[in-house]
Parts: structure tokens; C-alpha cells; sequence
């Protein structure tokens, strides 16, 4: 019982980070290798409104924080794209190394400003609860009902709205989207800014419970770059399918083997499926 819902609780996560890498990619081309900064500065705003702005504690304030945070993020994604993104978005080369410096120079400017100890906000419900002589963070399973919440109503954007059916059709041809009149660059705008907005909602539901470090970008780009190829990169089920593949992946290592292999877990799936099947699980074999 207690690997199941552990499981869910860290698929339900990877989730929320590897969709938005995935529906980026799959729209723009642009293999992002700052998802993990806007992780991470999902859970550092946090700290900042809830902490350094807004001096509170109550828990409608943190919610608040968690909101603002994600706004923030998002709108600095999209700036992002605007200026350093959007000329040169068809040059795959151009996108993994300005992201990558992009990366490293957040990274660097976080630890100049808060250092390399961590920081933390306190979370949503406080207290654990015991599951088979296991005891869970209480605060961690909000995960799952947000997960299950956030997801569908992607889903109802990108097939029931004006802008979702143009991201959508972009996502599985950006020349016939073109050609039939679709504003691609305002699909991938968008797309730029709900990637991040997801991947920063991670991080602010991470962060009462882990450490928040300059250093925390790295992981979850690790993840979700193999979520991606697991489940097929530009396959947003299969990348859902992935996450919890790979949460129970990693809990199961944990149980059996040692916790401390569990984040090797990532690095394995990536070689042996870039070896044995390239296409992923819903991916698309390419010639």
C-alpha cells in the first residue's frame, strides 16, 4: 500500500513538470533546457511573497504566494520567448545552449542573492499520517488532487478553445498549421507560458516540503527529459503515462535496493530507451 500511494504521489508530480516540457517541445521544437529554472523559481517566489513581501501566516496567504509565484514565472517565460526564443526558435542548437546559459546564470544569481543553505515555506496541511508503518507529509498529497484537476482542464483547453485547438494543431503539424492561417507564434507564446506555469507549480508544491536551493533545477530537467523520451517526446499521454512509470520506478528502487540509487532511476531510462526504443511508448517512429 505504501509504494502505491507514494507512487501516485511522486507520478502525479513528475506529471505537472514533464507535460509542459513535453507540449513546448511538441509545439515549438524548443527542447528546453531551462524547465527546471522555472521549478525552481516557482518554489523561490513562493518563498519571496510569502516570506519577504507579504510577512504572514496564514494559509490563504500561502495560497495567494503559490498563485502569485506561478503568475510571475509565467510571465517571465514568456518574456523569455519573446527575446531570446522567437527569432531563432527553428534552430535547435540555438534553443538547448541559450536555455542551458539561461540555466546556470539563474542558478548563479540565486545562490549570489539567498545562498547555497536553502530556504523554505511552511505548507499547506500541516502534520504526516501513517500508511502501513509509513509515515507520508500530509502536505504531499495534495499532489494528487491538484494533478487530477490541472490536467483535465489542459486537456479541455487544448481541444474545446479557440487558442488550445491552434496550439494543438501546431503541436502535430507547424507547416500545415501555417499554411492553413494558424498564428503559430502566438500558439508557441502561449505554450512557453503554460509550460512554465506548470512546471513552476511544482516547484511551489514542492517547496514546503524539500529544501529550496539554487542548485534544484537540475533533477527535475533530468526527469523530465526522460519522462519525455520514455513516453515519446511530443506525446503529452504518453508522457503522463511515463511519470508514473517512473515515480514507481523510483519508489521501487527506493524500497528494494537504496534510496540513494533512486535518482540514478532517471539517467538509466534514458540510455536504455534511447537504446532498445528510441520512439518512446506513444512516440512516433521518425526515418
Amino acid at each position: 500500500m505504501d509504494i502505491i500511494i507514494i507512487g501516485l504521489v511522486r507520478g502525479a508530480l513528475y506529471s505537472l513538470i514533464a507535460v509542459g516540457f513535453v507540449l513546448v517541445f511538441s509545439v515549438g521544437g524548443i527542447l528546453n533546457l531551462a524547465h527546471g529554472t522555472f521549478y525552481m523559481l516557482g518554489a523561490y517566489f513562493t518563498f519571496i511573497f510569502y516570506s519577504l513581501i507579504f510577512h504572514s501566516a496564514k494559509g490563504s496567504v500561502l495560497i495567494f504566494s503559490l498563485i502569485l509565484a506561478v503568475l510571475s514565472v509565467t510571465a517571465l517565460a514568456c518574456l523569455i520567448f519573446h527575446f531570446l526564443l522567437r527569432r531563432k526558435i527553428e534552430s535547435l542548437v540555438y534553443t538547448m545552449v541559450i536555455t542551458l546559459a539561461l540555466a546556470l546564470f539563474v542558478s548563479e544569481i540565486m545562490s549570489l542573492i539567498f545562498g547555497v543553505s536553502g530556504t523554505s515555506v511552511p505548507s499547506l496541511i500541516e502534520g504526516s499520517v501513517s500508511i502501513s508503518g509509513i509515515k507520508i507529509i500530509k502536505h504531499q498529497l495534495i499532489f494528487l488532487p491538484i494533478t487530477a484537476i490541472i490536467l483535465p482542464l489542459l486537456w479541455l483547453f487544448l481541444k474545446r478553445t479557440k487558442i488550445g485547438q491552434s496550439i494543438d494543431a501546431v503541436s502535430q503539424n507547424r507547416i500545415g498549421s501555417l499554411l492553413m492561417g494558424v498564428d503559430v507564434e502566438k500558439a508557441t507564446l502561449i505554450t512557453s507560458g503554460l509550460s512554465a506555469a506548470l512546471a513552476a507549480l511544482a516547484g511551489a508544491l514542492v517547496a514546503p516540503v524539500s529544501s529550496v536551493v539554487p542548485e534544484m533545477w537540475l533533477f527535475p530537467l533530468i526527469k523530465a527529459f526522460a519522462i519525455a523520451i520514455l513516453g515519446g517526446m511530443g506525446s503529452l499521454p504518453g508522457s503522463i503515462i511515463a511519470s508514473f512509470l517512473l515515480g514507481y520506478a523510483e519508489v521501487i528502487t527506493s524500497f528494494l535496493i537504496d534510496e540513494q540509487l533512486t535518482e540514478m532511476v532517471s539517467l538509466a531510462v534514458i540510455v536504455f530507451v534511447l537504446i532498445f526504443k528510441p520512439a518512446g511508448i506513444l512516440g512516433y517512429k521518425t526515418s
